[in-house]
């Protein structure tokens, strides 16, 4: 009775191994595929931002073309200084710094349609400036670029950058760039 147990388990596991070794390839190829396929979802327009830095950060509104030139109160034409700003091979116009850390009030880790955000609540005159750039009908083609320390880690576009109670979330790589990136502001102060 026992030498038919040893025998039949011994057949069995034979058995089992042998499917295993010559199963079917399209069920492993289909859970390849999947690992393969799982990558993190992130923000095409984000940058990691360095650890080391000294926390400035600056929001800009600008445009890839330049800004149409003002008539003044007496008809003349108002000459308008465009501070460019390269981010990778695109080329930006804006008119200078829109907002810095003294229109941050509090900065925070967010998500933002389930990709992580870096959260800034603005001032009220911050938010004032920021409504009134994106408002403003000089440039219909703005685009909202947040920069820390002189390089530019991420790129809105102005319906993205629209403030919900004072508070602009920064598309962001990963939460942890976000928590970095957040640290660095707060001990700006």
């Amino acid at each position: 009775m026992k030498l038919v147990k040893v025998l039949g388990l011994t057949v069995l596991s034979v058995a089992l191994t042998g499917c295993g070794l010559f199963g079917s390839k399209e069920a492993s190829s289909a859970n390849t595929a999947q690992a393969s396929a799982a990558k993190p979802v992130v923000a095409n327009n984000a940058r990691m931002v360095q650890k080391k830095g000294n926390g400035d950060i600056e929001i800009y509104v600008g445009s890839i073309t330049k800004s149409t030139p003002k008539k003044g109160k007496n008809g003349k034409t108002l000459a308008l200084e465009d501070v460019v700003i390269k981010s990778g091979d695109q080329t930006y116009y804006t008119s200078g710094v829109l907002l810095n850390r003294a229109d941050v009030k509090t900065v925070f880790v967010a998500k933002a349609k389930d990709k992580p955000a870096l959260g800034l609540r603005l001032t009220p005159t911050g938010a004032t400036k920021l409504k009134s750039a994106i408002n403003d009908k000089s440039n219909l083609h703005k685009t909202v670029l947040a920069s820390m320390d002189k390089s530019v880690f991420s790129i809105m576009t102005t319906s993205e950058a629209q403030l919900e109670d004072g508070v602009l979330l920064i598309p962001m790589l990963t939460l942890v760039n976000a928590r970095d990136t957040a640290d660095m502001i707060r001990t700006k102060k």
